[in-house]
């Protein structure tokens, strides 16, 4: 999960980019610092994630690929889901609708950020792209172990709890590459009320690890470059045990108007105003709820 942008630059900036990552795989990068993914097969493609609801991103997808689109949204936070009302087909795991429904309320308020950022610009640009409200009756259930042939390729669903109750992690099995979106990245929020205990988060990895063992030699995630160490579910279980040994960093963190501790101290670059995050695996967690 990424902090919504304040700065009317950030709000108004231009659109989706892509990146070819693998043959089949392209990272579709929102300007307001998320990730996407769109995996496409030889008869249907797939879009992991849909941002913030800011910007066209159902014509952007039809710019890169004009197969029949299933959508999977990796969990209910703003960041990730919000742009699903514009696009059909879409799945979530059913855990995660009390997080897509108390995220309404920030996407409003985002929205109208957005245009009130647009109303103050001078000049006759164009009203931005503005997704509705999403409709949780809308959204398929996803399901643990659920397959998605996409022709040639095959994407199975992972459940992956923790971050959210309805957190998964997506293995695009032909192309050996495990996507986590938040579920275990550089900067693992486990603080927020709607995540686990680090000892569930904990049990949750060691599972996870066993299920996917040997079927992947990339990881891709949300934030960030896009791209973390193959062996990130083994280093965060590492990390989980440091922290309830009482021998982790234990560094203060504050994300709007919570707190948590990060547990591996990262050094920042000079004048970065942005997460203490790197590109190696670390987590933010609650410590009165271990």
């Amino acid at each position: 999960m990424s902090r919504p942008p304040a700065d009317s630059r950030q709000l108004l900036a231009p659109g989706f980019t892509d990146t070819r990552v693998s043959r089949h795989i392209t990272r579709i990068h929102d300007p307001r610092d998320v990730h996407m993914y769109l995996v496409t097969g030889r008869e249907r493609a797939l879009l992991v994630d849909t941002g913030y609801g800011v910007g066209d991103l159902a014509a952007f997808v039809t710019s890169l690929t004009d197969l029949p689109l299933t959508v999977v949204l990796t969990h209910g936070h703003i960041d990730h889901a919000f742009g699903a009302s514009g696009l059909t087909d879409v799945h979530m795991h059913p855990a995660d609708l009390p997080v897509l429904a108390r995220h309404q309320v920030a996407s409003r308020r985002l929205h109208n950020a957005v245009r009130s950022a647009h109303a103050d610009t001078p000049g006759d640009a164009p009203a931005p792209v503005l997704a509705p409200e999403v409709d949780p009756t809308r959204l398929v259930p996803l399901h643990d172990g659920e397959r998605i042939g996409l022709g040639g390729l095959t994407v199975e669903v992972l459940e992956a709890p923790g971050h959210t109750p309805g957190s998964v992690a997506l293995l695009v099995e032909e192309e050996r590459v495990l996507i986590t979106g938040d579920a275990a990245n550089q900067l693992t929020f486990l603080f927020l009320p709607e995540s686990s205990t680090l000892t569930s988060y904990a049990a949750m990895l060691e599972r996870l690890t066993a299920r996917a063992a040997r079927r992947y030699d990339r990881v891709l995630v949300s934030h960030g470059s896009g791209e973390i160490t193959p062996t990130v579910l083994e280093d965060l279980r590492t990390l989980c045990e440091r922290v309830l040994a009482g021998d982790d960093d234990a560094v203060p963190f504050r994300f709007e108007d919570m707190g948590g501790l990060v547990a591996r101290a990262v050094t920042r670059s000079h004048g970065d105003p942005g997460p203490p995050a790197d590109d190696a695996p670390n987590i933010v967690y609650d410590p009165h709820r271990l």
